[in-house]
């Protein structure tokens, strides 16, 4: 890893994470302060108001009176999803393929790092800065709920609730990122870095909306988890060592595509 790449990076796509850390803390702002402990029942008939296969596919459950479940499934039935994910396909993209595509690859591979070292180095910002962004997140949002109401968040399933969405998001970065890796042109590397995500959170909703197409969202890194029975207990151990491997091994496999691969210089 190159520490004056890394910091070179940095400088270049910090406002892209901040813009995307504080649009994400303002929508969970306006998700926590509508929040009515005392009232929940008026809270959750705003649902009622839409179509209900379109709630399902948004991921709304309209059976949470606690906060923790209502964050579950009011932020992370869908926002955690669609957000992050435009985030992870415009920085996957920014990293290698936009590089190599307007020629500024050229010149860092005139320095002394190897490919190797360059590539690894991209790709361990990508996964930190999807870290930070859901580190803040977290952070944050726990300081907002404690603030206005004091003790009725879980804390500890609001973390784990984190970790495995933090996780999901994670993988979406690499298969990003490793399209980035694979082609020198970037609206290729658009093409599946971004068709390939899109793909996988439209196969979730549609799973949703009826029994005819669950088996949509079993397919899709999306469908995996449910956030609501996350934070009320079920364990998802298993769950985040398998994104875990898909972020190692397609990690291993962008190092060793831009490797090998030819490029435009």
């Amino acid at each position: 890893m190159s520490i004056t790449l890394f910091k070179t990076t940095l400088k270049k796509n910090w406002i892209l994470l901040l813009i995307f850390i504080s649009v994400l803390l303002l929508y969970t702002l306006e998700m926590t302060l509508i929040y009515d402990p005392e009232n929940m029942e008026a809270l959750t008939s705003m649902l009622k108001v839409f179509p209900e296969e379109l709630m399902k596919a948004m991921g709304f459950s309209d059976l949470v009176t606690d906060l923790t479940a209502y964050l579950a499934s009011w932020l992370y039935g869908m926002l955690m999803f669609a957000f992050p994910m435009i985030y992870c396909i415009i920085l996957g993209n920014k990293l290698v393929a936009k590089t190599v595509d307007n020629g500024s690859i050229s010149y860092l591979l005139s320095t002394p790092n190897s490919r190797v070292k360059i590539i690894v180095t991209q790709g361990i910002y990508a996964i930190l800065s999807v870290a930070v962004l859901f580190t803040a997140l977290f952070s944050i949002s726990v300081l907002i709920c404690e603030a206005k109401f004091p003790d009725l968040l879980d804390i500890g399933a609001y973390f784990k609730l984190n970790v495995t969405t933090m996780l999901v998001n994670t993988a979406v970065m690499m298969v990003t990122f490793f399209f980035s890796c694979l082609f020198n042109d970037s609206k290729y590397s658009f093409l599946f870095g971004a068709g390939i995500p899109i793909m996988f959170l439209l196969m979730n909703m549609l799973g949703g909306i009826s029994k005819d197409a669950e088996f949509l969202k079993k397919i899709s890194i999306y469908g995996w988890y449910d956030p609501v029975k996350l934070v009320r207990g079920k364990d998802y151990f298993n769950l985040n060592m398998l994104f875990i491997g898909i972020i190692i091994v397609l990690f291993i496999a962008s190092v060793l595509v831009f490797k090998r691969k030819r490029l435009p210089i």
